[in-house]
């Protein structure tokens, strides 16, 4: 009898052993898988991040040469005839005396206002004259030329001493910049502007703010699913081309602020 009772806690031990084992097993698979299934998705959201870079760049560099020829054209044949117009407008002034001198006048004025117009245009689509400036003198002409139009107050602000960094990189803001401003004179109905850079220690700094009517994303994208989802985007997969990072903040009747934070290098 004892010998039996024996038996059976020995039995028991040992179920209780293998029983113990075999869940022990079956956790370390189970971890082992959940470890590798994370690991993919990992691979994965950074193949994918690779390939909205690498679709970003391609995007980018077409773009650029399109803005390129544009701005060539602009400059070598519009801006030429306007500039001959006004020479022939001051001409006609010179030899008519003082007869129609207002609207003489006035007609130069308006020349001159879009040949100056132009230049700006043709300026802000040439990827030389970006880099050559840099982000900063960029973006002061842009705040000049929202100015000119008298419909907005604009206020720029800059933190820190100027850091120069490689043309591609100031590009590649300078295009988020713009579209943003776009953005804003499309849809915000503002009235005041402000743009601010900061050169931080170890990061850039670009945000753009508006007193406009400002919106609720997540209603936007139940009313209009991927309306927004196509300039976001565009502004991530740009940061993401930077090693950087965005933030939108915005609320109905309140405005919105957007902003970007990229290393240097």
């Amino acid at each position: 009898m004892q010998a039996a009772k024996h038996d059976i806690i020995l039995l028991v031990i040992v179920a209780t052993i293998i029983l113990l084992f075999l869940l022990s097993f079956i956790a370390a698979i189970l971890f082992l898988y959940q470890k590798k299934n994370l690991l993919y998705l990992k691979n994965l959201e950074t193949v994918r991040n690779e390939y909205d870079k690498n679709l970003m760049q391609i995007q980018l560099e077409i773009r650029e040469q399109t803005f390129q020829e544009v701005s060539r054209e602009i400059h070598d044949n519009i801006g030429l005839t306007l500039t001959l117009a006004k020479l022939q407008l001051n001409t006609i002034e010179q030899r008519n005396g003082f007869s129609h001198t207002g609207e003489i006048k006035s007609s130069i004025e308006l020349i001159s206002k879009s040949i100056v117009d132009l230049s700006d245009i043709s300026k802000s689509f040439n990827s030389e004259e970006i880099g050559r400036q840099g982000i900063y003198n960029m973006l002061k002409n842009e705040k000049e030329k929202l100015e000119r139009t008298g419909l907005y107050e604009v206020i720029f602000a800059e933190e820190g001493n100027v850091i120069h960094m490689d043309e591609r990189r100031e590009l590649i803001l300078y295009r988020i910049a713009q579209e943003v401003l776009n953005n804003t004179l499309k849809h915000a109905a503002a009235t005041c502007i402000s743009i601010t850079i900061a050169y931080r220690p170890q990061q850039f700094m670009l945000a753009i703010s508006d007193n406009g009517r400002g919106f609720n994303l997540d209603q936007i994208e139940v009313q209009q699913p991927g309306r927004m989802n196509a300039g976001l985007k565009n502004i991530r997969t740009r940061a993401l081309l930077l090693n950087g990072s965005y933030a939108i903040h915005s609320q109905a009747g309140a405005g919105t602020k957007i902003s970007i934070n990229v290393p240097y290098q």
